[in-house]
């Protein structure tokens, strides 16, 4: 595949400097305008200020880009019509010249392909709830990929409409650990603690990074998924109520063809008075802060200088 890069990102990986790879379906298909551009850019900031490089991932007339420029981020952002493209949409997108942002999963790839150890997001794609014996089981490739590809992935559990114990199990199935961040328990998104437990408990990212270095000498193919929660002081109070009400809220105005994601997010950010973007931004902050600190410590370089 046709890849382009920035001059800082290409520098970054031929020198062995810190670099963190963002996807862009998030802020082409998730988050409403303008605050979706709002936060692509502050999280680059972020990332910056912590030294390291951010590469923000999407395609441009069908050519993968590893690192756009802030005027293609900002089209990516403010346009109607994007695409959203998948791992499985990648080969097509490339073909017909397609623009748009990339889901995580493609993301993953992508950064693996050109060397890049970690990634950082808001929330992982997962296994989705069923509600009867007839429904069919639906999961996100967000998970094929982290069995695919050995790179770490700091995000703040699954996104708030997901089935946890059963993305857990599947990640499970799929060989895939998962590592709490100063915490025992998997991170609820919205709120601290899921109800259920990582795999093991880390403290550090430099307990982070050893275990990325053992499973590369073992020879092991999976990403490692670091579950970094909000702290309690932020996480959104009564959430499963709020969770609930919104459901039942946008089942009865969901447009037809309407991104369900999209529209149920739209739908809590009301029922929470504001509150959802709000943590939504900080959970991304913060993800992307201990992904830059893994980061330097898996480069060669532990640091970048503009």
């Amino acid at each position: 595949m046709s890849i382009r890069f920035s001059p800082l990102v290409r520098d970054a990986l031929d020198h062995g400097e810190p670099v963190v790879g963002l996807e862009t379906g998030m802020i082409t298909h998730a988050l409403p305008r303008p605050l979706n551009l709002h936060i692509a850019l502050g999280i680059e900031r972020e990332l910056h200020d912590a030294q390291c490089v951010p590469a923000t991932i999407g395609m441009i007339k069908g050519e993968a880009v590893i690192g756009l420029t802030a005027e293609e981020l900002e089209h990516l952002a403010g346009a109607e019509d994007m695409h959203r493209i998948t791992v499985r949409d990648l080969p097509f997108a490339k073909a017909k010249g397609l623009t748009g942002g990339v889901s995580l999963a493609a993301a993953v790839h992508l950064a693996h392909q050109v060397g890049i150890k970690v990634c950082a997001t808001t929330g992982l794609g997962g296994v989705h709830q069923t509600h009867s014996v007839d429904t069919i089981l639906q999961e996100s490739s967000d998970l094929t990929a982290l069995a695919d590809h050995p790179i770490v992935l700091v995000t703040s559990g699954v996104r708030p409409m997901l089935d946890v114990p059963g993305t857990l199990q599947r990640l499970e199935t799929l060989a895939v650990p998962v590592l709490g961040y100063r915490s025992d328990a998997f991170a609820g998104f919205y709120v601290t603690d899921s109800g259920y437990k990582t795999d093991h408990r880390v403290d550090s990212a430099r307990e982070i990074a050893d275990v990325a270095k053992a499973r590369d000498e073992l020879g092991l193919g999976q990403a490692l998924l670091i579950s970094n929660p909000i702290p309690e002081s932020m996480q959104i109070e009564d959430f499963a109520e709020h969770m609930s009400k919104a459901l039942v809220i946008a089942a009865e105005t969901m447009p037809a063809g309407a991104d369900e994601t999209q529209v149920l997010l739209a739908t809590l950010e009301s029922v929470t008075g504001g509150e959802a973007w709000r943590v939504n931004t900080e959970l991304y902050r913060r993800n992307a802060d201990l992904a830059a600190q893994i980061a330097k410590l898996l480069a060669t370089t532990p640091y970048y200088t503009d």
